[in-house]
C-alpha cells in the first residue's frame, strides 16, 4: 500500500514539474509597444492651465497595461462578487498536502481552464467568487484529501471601443475605470485637442473639449452605464466611474458648455462654469466647486434661474446643510456669499525718509496717512514734505475697463473737437498716474486733517528727500538737471539750461510740479526744488485751421452785423 502511494505521489509531481517547466521555457513573443502609451508618455510635460486635465492627472495612465505585463496599478482590491472572469485572466491554482504545489492557470480563448490531471472547467462569465468554488470544487474531487486555492494574479486584458473625438479599440485590462483612457482622449497627438484648449483658455472660464459628466458605457449584454468623472471624485463611488468590461462600447460626447451647464461663483475653491448633469443637486455642484472656502457663509445661497417665459430671473434662497438635495436645472447660476466678518490681509508699504521703512499691515478704510507714518517711525533729518508721494495700485482689470469707459465717453465730449485735442486726450489717459494728491506740508506742519487720506491696501508711501535740483527740457539749449535755488524764477533756470532755443515757444512754457505732476503757467506757480520746467515747440498753424477760425470770425461779425440792421429797421 504504501509503494502505491510513494508511486502516486511520484507521478503526479512528475507532471507538476513537467508543466511549470513548459510554461517556463515558452518562448515570450517580443513586447509592442503601445502607440497611445507612448504618445502619453512623450507628451507628459505639456502642461495645459485648465481644469479637466489636473483632474486626469491623478488617473494613472500606466494602468492601461500591454498584454505582456503580469502585475498592474490598482486603486483597490477585486470585488470577488462583482468582477466577472473571462479570457486572458491569469489564476494560481494552489494544492496544499502531501505535495505543495502551485500552477499558474490561464483562461482560454474558449472561456476555460485546464488543469492537469483534472480538465476542462468553464467559467467564463462566472463572477470570481463562482468560479473560485467552481473550480476548488472540480479539485478536490481530484485531490480530495488536499487543500485547494484559486487566486486571480493578473486581470485580463482585452479591447474596447471608444467613440469620441477618436474613434479606436483600446486595449486595457478588467481593473481599468473609465477614467484611465481619458487620457488617450485628451493627449493622442492626432485629434485637435489641443489647439482646442488654447483658444479655449483664452475665455473667461475652462471650457472642456469633451464631456466627463456624460459619458456612456453601452455593454454586449444589452445594459447601459452613465459615468460621470466629477462625481466620482467627490464621492469616490464605483457607480461614478466603474470597471471596464470586455465588449465595452465608450460614448465620450462633446462638452457644449454654452448648451449644457451650471455656473458656480462666489465664495468657493474654483468658480467657474461646469458641465450639466441632469442628477446635479445643491451639493454635487457646490462639490463641482471643490467645496467651500473659508469665507463662504453656507447659509447664505442664492439660486437665479432664468423663467422661460418671462425670460427674467427667479431668486431661490437656500440653505447648505437644509437644502443639499434641492434640484438644480441647466442654466442656472449659483452665487456663495462671504461671511461679513472675516479680516482680509492689508498692508502698505512706506520708504524713504522714515526711520523704519517696511510693509505694515492697515485695516480696511480705517488706516489713516498720519497713523501709517507713526508705525515707520516717524520722518527723518533728511525728509522733504514738498517731494512726498502716495501711490494708489488700482485693479489692473479694473484701470483696464475704466479707461475703457473713458475712451467711450470721449465721443460725447464737447471739449474734443478736433483731431488733436483727440490725440492730446488719448495719450493722458495712457498716461495716467496712480498718484494720490496729498498735501504732506499742509498735514504734518500745519495739521490740515483733510490732508490726512484714508491708506487703502497695496498703497506705496514714498518720503523723498531734497532734490535740490530743478529738470529743464524741451526747446533749451542744454535740456538736464540745473541746480535749486531758493527764490529763484523760471527764466533763471532756463537762463542756466542755455536759454531758449529758436523753435522755442516762449508764451507756453510750464511749470510741472513733483509730486502732483500738474502743469502750470509760470506766473501762476512757484518753482520749487524737483520741479520740472518745459519749454515747448512752436509749432506752425494749418491753413485749415487759419481758414476755419476766420471763417468762424466772418460768420459772427456777418451775424452781428444782422441784427443790428434788422434792430434798426425795426425801430423805424
Amino acid at each position: 500500500m504504501k509503494i502505491k502511494i510513494a508511486l502516486t505521489g511520484l507521478l503526479i509531481s512528475v507532471i507538476f514539474n513537467t508543466y511549470i517547466y513548459s510554461q517556463k521555457t515558452t518562448t515570450t513573443e517580443p513586447q509592442i509597444q503601445n502607440p497611445y502609451l507612448s504618445n502619453t508618455q512623450m507628451n507628459s510635460n505639456f502642461k495645459i492651465n485648465a481644469d479637466a486635465p489636473d483632474i486626469l492627472n491623478s488617473f494613472n495612465q500606466q494602468n492601461v497595461q500591454n498584454t505582456q505585463l503580469k502585475t498592474v496599478i490598482i486603486d483597490k482590491a477585486v470585488n470577488k462578487d462583482k468582477y466577472i472572469v473571462g479570457p486572458n485572466d491569469v489564476f494560481t491554482l494552489g494544492i496544499y498536502g502531501f505535495l505543495n504545489q502551485q500552477l499558474p492557470v490561464t483562461v482560454n480563448v474558449e472561456g476555460s481552464v485546464v488543469i492537469p490531471t483534472v480538465g476542462e472547467v468553464k467559467v467564463d462569465g462566472l463572477t470570481l467568487s463562482e468560479a473560485k468554488n467552481k473550480v476548488i470544487s472540480a479539485v478536490k474531487k481530484r485531490y480530495y484529501s488536499s487543500e485547494i486555492s484559486f487566486v486571480l494574479s493578473t486581470p485580463k486584458t482585452f479591447l474596447i471601443t471608444v467613440s469620441s473625438i477618436i474613434q479606436r479599440k483600446i486595449e486595457v485590462n478588467s481593473m481599468n475605470r473609465v477614467s484611465d483612457i481619458m487620457n488617450y482622449v485628451y493627449y493622442d497627438t492626432t485629434n485637435v485637442t489641443r489647439a482646442q484648449y488654447t483658444f479655449n483658455n483664452k475665455t473667461e472660464f475652462f471650457q472642456p473639449a469633451v464631456s466627463l459628466r456624460n459619458i456612456e458605457i453601452y455593454h454586449k449584454d444589452g445594459s447601459m452605464s452613465k459615468v460621470d468623472l466629477y462625481n466620482y471624485f467627490i464621492t469616490n463611488k464605483d457607480e461614478y466611474n466603474p470597471y471596464l468590461i470586455e465588449g465595452d462600447f465608450v460614448k465620450i460626447p462633446l462638452g457644449q458648455l454654452d448648451k449644457n451647464y451650471v455656473t458656480i461663483s462666489g465664495a468657493v475653491q474654483l468658480p467657474g462654469v461646469y458641465e450639466y448633469n441632469t442628477l446635479d443637486v445643491l451639493e454635487s455642484v457646490i462639490g463641482l466647486s471643490r467645496g467651500f472656502d473659508a469665507t463662504a457663509q453656507q447659509d447664505s445661497i442664492i439660486l437665479f434661474r432664468t423663467n422661460p417665459e418671462t425670460k427674467k430671473f427667479e431668486s431661490h434662497y437656500l440653505k447648505y446643510d437644509d437644502d443639499k438635495s434641492f434640484k438644480v436645472n441647466n442654466y442656472d447660476r449659483i452665487f456663495v456669499k462671504y461671511r461679513g466678518d472675516v479680516i482680509q490681509n492689508y498692508s502698505i508699504t512706506v520708504l524713504g525718509e522714515v526711520n523704519m521703512p517696511g510693509i505694515y499691515p492697515i485695516s480696511q478704510k480705517n488706516t489713516r496717512l498720519k497713523d501709517v507714518i507713526e508705525m515707520a517711525g516717524g520722518f527723518k533729518n533728511t525728509a522733504y514734505l514738498p517731494l512726498s508721494i502716495v501711490f494708489r495700485r488700482y485693479d489692473q482689470e479694473y484701470l483696464k475697463r475704466d479707461t475703457n469707459e473713458i475712451l467711450i465717453n470721449m465721443r460725447t465730449n464737447d471739449l474734443i473737437v478736433n483731431e488733436k485735442d483727440k490725440l492730446s486726450f488719448e495719450r493722458d489717459v495712457i498716461s495716467r498716474r496712480n498718484r494720490m494728491v496729498v498735501d504732506f506740508e499742509k498735514l504734518f506742519k500745519e495739521n490740515d486733517s483733510t490732508q490726512n487720506i484714508i491708506i487703502e491696501d497695496k498703497d506705496v508711501i514714498y518720503i523723498n528727500d531734497d532734490k535740490k535740483v530743478v529738470y529743464v527740457y524741451g526747446q533749451v539749449s542744454n535740456e538736464g538737471y540745473v541746480p535749486y535755488k531758493e527764490g529763484a524764477n523760471y527764466e533763471y533756470y532756463i537762463e542756466k539750461a542755455g536759454g531758449y532755443s529758436l523753435a522755442a515757444d516762449k508764451g507756453d512754457t510750464r511749470v510741472i510740479k513733483f509730486n502732483s505732476r500738474g502743469w502750470y503757467k509760470v506766473d501762476e506757480t512757484k518753482v520749487m526744488s524737483g520741479d520740472f520746467i518745459y519749454v515747448p515747440k512752436r509749432t506752425p498753424q494749418e491753413f485749415t485751421q487759419s481758414f476755419s477760425i476766420f471763417a468762424t470770425t466772418v460768420g459772427i461779425v456777418a451775424s452781428l452785423i444782422t441784427t443790428y440792421l434788422l434792430i434798426k429797421q425795426q425801430s423805424k
